[in-house]
């Protein structure tokens, strides 16, 4: 799937970009290694090109949608064409709604929202004009279910799905794929970065209700995804789980969250 293919990656520099980034050099991808710690883009790409990849690393700021559009412009200048775009970089935030601001409201928004449209707007319009592509854009469970605790992360990637959503019908007739992937609990640098609100500094990573499985596990399922066009992609089998329960039987899963809540406050909160 991936051989010979011009792969371009977000948030490449650790966690779950980093893992996309090496399964694709392993496949013998070109990969564009892009992340805003220029630091940690360089050494995953030196990391591909160790696994006998070509690869490329790139400063990149999603929120500055004009260097955005410069990174696929110097993708197409050099190879040619973009494949695939692994639209995956985000930061989280954890907090009640009470003891959020508004500039908080805005950076998540900037950077999972905003931040996916910026890369989106100029992938796809290139796939657009290739006549082919798949763009995926990483959402979260958080997206699918309601998330006490994360209603600012979990706002920013309800919206993801829901563009992934309508860009795919409207990308299917101009031979553009578009899926979002939707991880559960998975290991990667979003708990050390994660914003906070009246909560302990540590509090996502804690206030976890589900274990917190490797990244390592995510990539096949992502990549058989990928593979078989499929419009969500959730992982692990627990996230599935939880999405089918609300879906279909939402009075079912509302202890579960009332439960959260209350650990929230019992062990996380730190204002009065």
């Amino acid at each position: 799937m991936f051989s010979k293919k011009v792969v371009f990656i977000t948030g490449a520099g650790s966690g779950i970009g980093r893992h996309l980034a090496l399964g694709a050099a392993r496949f013998g991808a070109t990969v564009w290694c892009t992340d805003i710690d220029a630091a940690a883009a360089r050494a995953v790409a030196d990391e591909c090109a160790a696994a006998g990849a070509q690869a490329c690393a790139r400063t990149l700021d999603v929120t500055d949608a004009a260097d955005v559009q410069r990174a696929i412009s110097e993708v197409v200048t050099r190879d040619g064409r973009l494949d695939f775009c692994f639209n995956n970089a985000g930061i989280g935030f954890a907090g009640e709604f009470r003891d959020s601001t508004l500039e908080q409201w805005r950076r998540v928004m900037d950077v999972n929202l905003m931040g996916v449209v910026h890369v989106a707007h100029a992938a796809y319009r290139q796939m657009v004009t290739q006549g082919n592509g798949h763009l995926i854009n990483t959402a979260s469970l958080a997206g699918l279910i309601p998330t006490p605790g994360l209603s600012a992360y979990g706002a920013s990637k309800f919206a993801v799905i829901s563009f992934s959503h309508s860009l795919r019908l409207e990308g299917e007739g101009l031979g553009v794929k578009v899926s979002a992937v939707c991880p559960g609990f998975i290991e990667s640098n979003i708990y050390s970065r994660t914003l906070v609100a009246g909560l302990k500094a540590d509090a996502m990573r804690t206030m976890a209700p589900f274990p917190i499985v490797p990244a390592e596990g995510l990539i096949p399922r992502v990549f058989a995804g990928v593979a078989r066009n499929e419009a969500v992609i959730v992982y692990p089998f627990y996230a599935r789980l939880l999405w089918w329960a609300w879906r279909f039987v939402p009075w079912a899963t509302k202890w579960k969250g009332l439960a959260q809540v209350e650990k929230i406050r019992r062990e996380y909160r730190i204002v009065n």
